[in-house]
């Protein structure tokens, strides 16, 4: 099998603003810093996967203005492969205002601009490529009916395995559907329990804002993949608190502990810092998912100490 990785997704052109606290509803503040970097979940997660040397290809659209024109240059600087990244005239590329508070924590508006407009032909276009993959790597930034196409036509293959980052996340029965043809679904704390209670039907809004502990969260993990049977394995991301593994032999359940603790600047991007170095070690350098999960999870701690996005990624030498 290649080791090649696809991902399908949004690029973004982001803007970030920097401020002592966030800003209540109507309220009016000064901020203390402005900066700009490239971003999108999918263009996220290809750069970091490249940067530490995996052999990426990235499926999205850009506008042809000075944003757009800037993106694919940064693609092609990292090594990626842009033959299914097309620009397309009088459309403005998306992009996202990220502000950011002083302890780290961000609020995210995002506009789709090209980004709305991937379609299912573009995803059909790249199909030998996605079933000569490795791993297809997939969001849910752009149009459901693009990933659930993108995901059919992995698994036709029998060989490319399917990851799914399932934000931002949301209730279209499609992403139901998606789930038939997901073998790893990563999600956060958030994500997770929104989505056993809509599966479950718990419709206690409480429940969203309750703390659970990392028994009851694996279980939680554990129902879901009973329920949806094409589910190889979850991961979920808990920030400081390092992540849970789950698999379908539950015997191989884990809760994998940040290692060490570093002094967090901007988390702005480092769950796509985490799934991009994650497929990386998993595909590019055939490691468990345990193994996996513990790497990527170094990465994504370097990130946070670094303001921006991709510009906060760490290269393969700077990881010891």
């Amino acid at each position: 099998m290649a080791n090649k990785i696809t991902i399908v997704g949004a690029s973004n052109w982001d803007t970030f603003i920097y401020v002592d606290k966030m800003p209540r509803i109507g309220e009016t503040i000064k901020g203390t810093d402005l900066k700009v970097s490239y971003g999108g979940k999918a263009a996220n997660q290809a750069v970091q996967a490249a940067l530490l040397g995996s052999n990426c290809t990235l499926i999205t659209k850009l506008g042809d203005d000075p944003s757009g024109i800037n993106t694919l240059e940064n693609f092609k600087n990292k090594n990626i492969n842009c033959k299914f990244v097309s620009v397309i005239p009088n459309v403005p590329s998306g992009c996202a205002t990220i502000i950011v508070d002083k302890n780290g924590d961000n609020n995210i508006i995002i506009i789709g601009g090209s980004n709305d407009l991937l379609n299912e032909e573009d995803v059909e276009n790249a199909k030998s490529q996605i079933q000569n993959s490795s791993l297809l790597l997939c969001q849910l930034e752009v149009s459901l009916n693009v990933t659930l196409h993108a995901l059919k036509i992995a698994k036709q293959s029998n060989k490319c395995k399917t990851m799914l980052n399932l934000t931002p996340i949301n209730n279209d029965p499609l992403v139901l559907e998606m789930f038939k043809f997901v073998d790893i679904l990563i999600v956060n704390e958030i994500e997770l329990i929104g989505l056993y209670n809509s599966t479950f039907n718990n419709d206690n809004n409480n429940n969203n804002e309750k703390e659970y502990s990392i028994n009851q969260l694996m279980e939680m993990c554990n129902c879901l993949i009973k329920k949806f049977e094409e589910f190889e394995n979850i991961i979920v991301t808990l920030g400081g608190n390092g992540q849970l593994l789950a698999n379908k032999d539950n015997s191989k359940n884990c809760h994998i502990q940040l290692k060490e603790k570093v002094k967090v600047v901007d988390t702005s991007g480092a769950g796509d810092s985490f799934i991009g170095s994650f497929a990386h070690y998993l595909v590019t350098e055939n490691k468990s998912l345990k193994d996996s999960i513990e790497s990527a999870s170094k990465v994504a701690s370097i990130s946070v100490t670094r303001h921006g996005t991709q510009s906060s990624y760490p290269k393969s030498s700077e990881i010891n």
